[in-house]
């Protein structure tokens, strides 16, 4: 679809208004203008007035980002994320939304379980693997590189200048503790914003072309992460073509390559491959389990209802916007049913150790069936997209207790949105951690 026809359509003050109550609205965290989602809300047409207009006048800023750094390990450094504000937020959605239909969705990052099912349908083709991992990929990535590959199918200003300005506007660590001036950033793209994933997958698009058209070799990228089915043969040659490739997009692999053979076996987004045989690698399932124990240790033991739904959360995941969320979700590929037993078996012993022998938790393992057989019929697995707003209202009870019984139907739907954000941000941050 030709880019002038999508901006028109999506930059219009009727599809931003809808789009934020839609898409955004439960999605938004406080940037550094400390404006929250109802006081945006509350000037909502304002707000959209000033997207619109200065979108399309190319005056439009960015607020700087504020910076929050999550630690990875010890031996790693910490993952910057750009936290924009709701408005900019709203605005970044959009672009993104134009981007993505300009590019014919061929910028959308696959979901992992579905590149483990692939790699799972074609590893008995090969006994070779190659894995790499890109350097510092979002900050290294050239602007101007980027840019020429966007113009390529995006000739329209206005959404040039919007790109532009977004990667360019720099970020403040949190909490703000001096006053520094603002500047350009030049190179790289900050992580995190609603155009990140889409810029990155466009700007690695001609690799993962040029490598899924040879012949003899299958080749996955997951955002930083590559790894290449080969034959022994081709093994070398098949690894110094990759690092050539990489080079030309002023990008480079960490020195550390991990190659091999098949079957002794390898690690990829979380998982661990061995032959036929696929599982969670061991550091993954430490860090599960720590995180459940750390949710029952520091939730308050008196509301049980509180606990048993949190941890349900994380043992079944849940279906929301039409997404899928969760530890099991993400492992759905496995083929190593001993572990869900003994994750089974850990989240009693934790709940009797803490003396929560009265919450009733579901299963791992009848999660994993219901998963993989009946995930269109299932009621075992929560789907948050069906509920009515009575449904809402029994789970705000069981999190806040009677004081929410007199809300209003805007304010039920308001709470249990905001309730959700919340889920959905300690589950994604919490997968981030395990893969």
């Amino acid at each position: 679809m030709q880019a002038y026809k999508v901006w028109n359509e999506l930059f219009s003050k009727k599809h931003i208004k809808e789009h934020y109550y839609e898409k955004v609205r439960s999605k938004t965290s406080v940037g550094l203008d400390k404006i929250t989602p109802e006081k945006f809300e509350s000037q909502i047409d304002e707000n959209v007035d000033i997207i619109s207009r200065k979108t399309n006048n190319q005056s439009y800023r960015f607020t700087r980002y504020k910076q929050l750094l999550f630690v990875k390990g010890p031996d790693k450094k910490p993952r910057s994320v750009s936290v924009p504000t709701v408005r900019d937020k709203l605005t970044l959605s959009i672009l993104n939304e134009v981007i993505v239909k300009v590019f014919n969705n061929s910028c959308n990052t696959r979901l992992p379980q579905l590149i483990i099912r692939e790699i799972s349908d074609e590893i008995s083709n090969f006994d070779s693997f190659i894995k790499l991992d890109i350097t510092s990929f979002y900050s290294s990535i050239n602007q101007e590189k980027l840019i020429s590959i966007i113009k390529t199918k995006i000739r329209k200003k206005e959404i040039l200048y919007l790109v532009k300005e977004a990667i360019q506007t720099d970020s403040l660590p949190y909490p703000v503790k001096d006053k520094i001036a603002r500047h350009k950033k030049l190179n790289g793209i900050p992580e995190g914003l609603p155009i990140s994933n889409s810029l990155a997958n466009i700007y690695l698009s001609e690799l993962d072309k040029k490598f899924n058209s040879i012949e003899n070799i299958r080749y996955w990228r997951y955002v930083d992460d590559i790894l290449i089915l080969v034959q022994e043969k081709d093994l070398y040659k098949i690894e110094s073509l990759a690092r050539k490739e990489v080079s030309t997009l002023d990008l480079s692999f960490n020195e550390k390559t991990d190659s091999g053979k098949i079957v002794n076996g390898f690690e990829y987004l979380g998982y661990k491959i061995s032959g036929s045989s696929i599982t969670v690698r061991n550091s993954s399932v430490l860090k599960f389990e720590q995180a459940i124990e750390e949710l029952i240790r520091t939730i308050n033991k008196k509301n049980t209802d509180y606990i048993e739904w949190k941890l349900n959360n994380r043992i079944t995941g849940f279906v929301l916007n039409n997404n899928k969320y969760g530890w099991a979700f993400f492992y759905s590929q496995i083929s190593d049913i001993s572990l869900l037993f003994h994750l089974d078996d850990f989240v009693r012993k934790i709940l009797k150790r803490y003396k929560l022998d009265k919450v009733h938790c579901r299963k791992f393992v009848r999660t994993y069936h219901e998963i993989t057989k009946a995930l269109h019929t299932t009621k075992y697995i929560p789907n948050f997209d069906k509920y009515k707003i009575e449904d809402k209202l029994k789970v705000l009870v069981k999190i806040y207790g009677d004081e929410v019984k007199n809300l209003s139907h805007k304010d039920i739907e308001s709470k249990f949105s905001y309730l959700m954000a919340k889920e959905v941000r300690d589950i994604e941050r919490d997968i981030e951690r395990f893969s």
